[in-house]
């Protein structure tokens, strides 16, 4: 028998320095990955099961500006992942977190 899978109200994936909000909302699942960019979690939202929540908060940027000082490159992975974020979950609201 498998267990039944707790769904989330809310999915916060980013770097690291979510990580700690899991403590304080029992209904929200926080998936942080240590020096992740755009790229990299544009992947991990295409392929993970996320489940159908109503929020997902999208926190990423800050490692890229680390590695290339070129904003405009940055900007486009940004909306090349929001607008997988949108396909993939098209019925919940997104919210986007980090370097703007």
């Amino acid at each position: 028998m498998h267990a039944k899978q707790k769904v989330a109200k809310c999915v916060v994936v980013g770097d690291p320095m979510l990580r700690n909000d899991r403590a304080e909302h029992a209904d929200m699942m926080v998936e942080s990955f240590q020096g992740i960019k755009t790229e990299q979690l544009h992947t991990v939202i295409e392929k993970r099961n996320l489940g159908g929540p109503e929020t997902v908060f999208i926190h990423v940027g800050t490692n890229d500006l680390r590695t290339t000082k070129n904003f405009d490159f940055v900007v486009e992975d940004v909306y090349a992942l929001v607008a997988t974020a949108v396909r993939k979950l098209p019925n919940c609201r997104l919210v986007l977190c980090g370097v703007l």
